[in-house]
């Protein structure tokens, strides 16, 4: 989408084997995007639509701006009957563009972990965090590409859900935030001025503004590795969360 204009362009053409495209994310230099697509047929023949799926898989495609030469560059794990989440989603890339992360779901726990991997080496993608974490949240890197941002779940959506970040290498596994299941932490976005280690952060959050169970952005301050300060931009008494901390001047 223009945001002067409002004037909006489909990139990705459903056709075929695909089901649907989602979780769209520019790479660096701005002229590709790598999205999540679920690909089936999910019915087996002579059967209605509304039968549950029932084969397929979900994988991270790449594709140029003008929608032409998508390509697959995750592994291809089947989804699981009744219809599950895809395999690997929510993808990112690091500054320099040679590196994606993403989320590998695992079944039929439908336990997450953090992945990351070389563009066009599917087969060296690297585990990060442990599957009994949970973690997920499209896993951000930092501008200065020593970090990457996340949430983890270790006992499932009810929470305890606090934000976790770790190095590219896959060592350094930080606890970001430390609250029980009465505060949830949601996506997260690094500043553009984030570094070493230390800068702002935005995030969702519950509870937020106005009736129980509402979320709301916040702005966090990080400074060696602990949470010293939260402002709530937002208090509008609607759910809001899933920040992404942009570095170009404002709009809208």
């Amino acid at each position: 989408m223009n945001p002067d204009t409002g004037d909006t362009r489909e990139i990705t053409q459903c056709t075929g084997r695909c089901v649907y495209d989602f979780d769209p994310d520019f790479t660096p230099d701005g002229r590709s995007i790598a999205f999540n697509r679920v690909v089936g047929p999910f019915v087996p023949k002579g059967e209605p639509r509304r039968t549950p799926v029932r084969k397929g898989y979900g994988a991270i495609f790449i594709s140029r701006l003008d929608g032409s030469n998508p390509r697959q560059v995750t592994e291809t794990p089947e989804l699981r009957p009744p219809h599950e989440p895809p395999g690997n989603g929510e993808p990112a890339f690091s500054p320099d563009g040679k590196m994606l992360s993403f989320v590998r779901t695992r079944f039929p726990e439908e336990r997450t972990a953090v992945f990351v991997q070389p563009i066009d080496s599917p087969e060296d993608a690297h585990q990060f965090t442990p599957w009994d974490l949970n973690c997920q949240e499209r896993p951000e890197f930092s501008p200065d590409g020593k970090l990457m941002l996340f949430r983890c779940l270790p006992e499932g959506e009810e929470g305890p859900s606090n934000l976790y970040w770790v190095h590219p290498d896959g060592t350094g596994l930080h606890t970001l935030t430390h609250e029980d299941a009465d505060k949830q932490y949601l996506g997260s976005s690094f500043s553009p001025s984030f570094s070493a280690g230390e800068g702002w952060i935005t995030v969702g959050r519950t509870p937020g503004y106005g009736e129980e169970g509402n979320a709301d952005v916040f702005r966090v301050l990080i400074e060696d590795g602990e949470v010293v300060r939260e402002v709530n931009l937002t208090k509008s008494g609607e759910w809001e969360s899933n920040p992404n901390w942009g570095c170009h001047q404002s709009v809208g």
